[in-house]
């Protein structure tokens, strides 16, 4: 994510942002349109400081040799190591070497770089010749419950909310495009500290990307499910390979807005809703909604427990890094033209065996998810 309002700008295709001020919802943008109606813009995960209701810039700043940044709900220090620390406790993430400011968005740390996320940050990691890229990671509360697979690692505050969540994007190409899904592996050497390694599943991958975020509550409940192993839940991954791969078979979204967060919009007439997904490969696979049959479970969710869909919502479109689904058939009562509740969608690959499209889920800090409403 460039900057909240530079997502909002791309989205926009640079028409002017007249932003409406009277605004107390933490995870949206409201522009004032020429016709008299305006667009919320939700991000996935919150963009206003908790605590100073601010924008956050998702910026690096400096001050006497360290380096900060202001999330969602965290403050975020590189200087020896990654500190991050919230009301709820801290994290530390061991670094090998100081870093290196090379810009306001990103620092060099021997072979990794280190970027913001809205509310921790996101590290890509050197993984040429198989290489593999390790961290000690120590949390100030011990004894803290572990919910992992092989592309997510979560210490959980509480039985379905975690303190610390470290995620893996993907594997990058020399362009940064992602080839393939990233590993990661963890184990614990003390009640606080964890060692985490992360790897590549392609052989062609020159980068890992991980992001290492503090938990905030998320606009959208949403896990994938594949055929490749059935048995995988991913409530807390932030990466979804829509389609066909070799490491996860066939995989879907699936997605449920949690609609307590979009409460002053509710008896609003709604003209559009449109979902903006970050894509981060060039494949031409684009993903269609459909609509889920009953209510889903994001933490029991799995492909062999799997809800069935119902009819196709829409199809989606590739521009500005976003994939775009007109979701307003299921966000839009017909008759009303207010929001209405729904269990929610089912992301699938428009053409099945053609590979994957490799997108954020709605737990991605780094490049959250846009749900963009017009109204009056």
């Amino acid at each position: 994510m460039q900057s909240v309002l530079g997502e909002i700008s791309k989205l926009r295709k640079g028409l002017p942002i007249v932003i409406d001020y009277n605004n107390s919802n933490r995870y949206r943008v409201v522009a004032k349109e020429d016709d008299g109606s305006k667009t919320a813009y939700y991000f996935s995960t919150p963009i206003y400081n908790y605590k100073s209701r601010g924008l956050i810039d998702g910026k690096f700043h400096s001050n006497g040799g360290a380096v900060y940044a202001v999330g969602s709900n965290a403050s975020i220090t590189v200087f020896k190591n990654i500190f991050m620390e919230n009301i709820e406790g801290a994290c530390t993430v061991e670094l090998t070497q100081r870093p290196i400011i090379m810009s306001e968005n990103e620092l060099l740390c021997g072979d990794s770089r280190i970027f913001p996320t809205a509310n921790g940050v996101a590290l890509k990691c050197d993984a040429r010749n198989n290489k593999k890229t390790s961290f000690i990671i120590e949390v100030s509360q011990p004894f803290l419950i572990v919910r992992s697979n092989d592309r997510c690692f979560a210490l959980m505050k509480e039985k379905f909310r975690p303190f610390v969540v470290f995620s893996c994007i993907g594997s990058l190409d020399s362009a940064g495009n992602v080839i393939a899904p990233a590993k990661i592996e963890y184990q614990k050497l003390t009640d606080k500290r964890y060692s985490v390694e992360i790897s590549a599943t392609s052989p062609l991958a020159q980068n890992v990307l991980l992001e290492a975020n503090l938990y905030e509550n998320k606009l959208f409940q949403d896990t994938t499910v594949e055929s490749g192993n059935p048995f995988t839940n991913n409530a807390f991954g932030v990466a979804a390979f829509i389609g066909d791969s070799l490491a996860y078979g066939l995989q879907w979204l699936y997605s449920r807005a949690d609609y307590s967060k979009i409460s002053e919009i509710m008896d609003k007439r709604v003209a559009k809703a449109v979902l903006h997904i970050p894509k981060f490969n060039k494949s031409s696979v684009e993903v269609t909604a459909h609509k889920v049959s009953a209510r889903f479970c994001s933490f029991g969710s799995n492909w062999n427990n799997r809800i069935s869909s119902e009819a196709q919502i829409c199809d989606s479109h590739s521009k500005n890094g976003y994939q775009s689904l007109d979701v307003t058939p299921l966000f839009v009562d017909k008759r009303t033209k207010t929001i209405a509740k729904s269990e929610g969608l089912i992301l699938k690959p428009q053409i099945k065996g053609a590979g994957f499209s490799a997108i954020t889920t709605g737990d991605s800090c780094f490049a959250p998810q846009i749900l963009e409403i017009n109204y009056r």
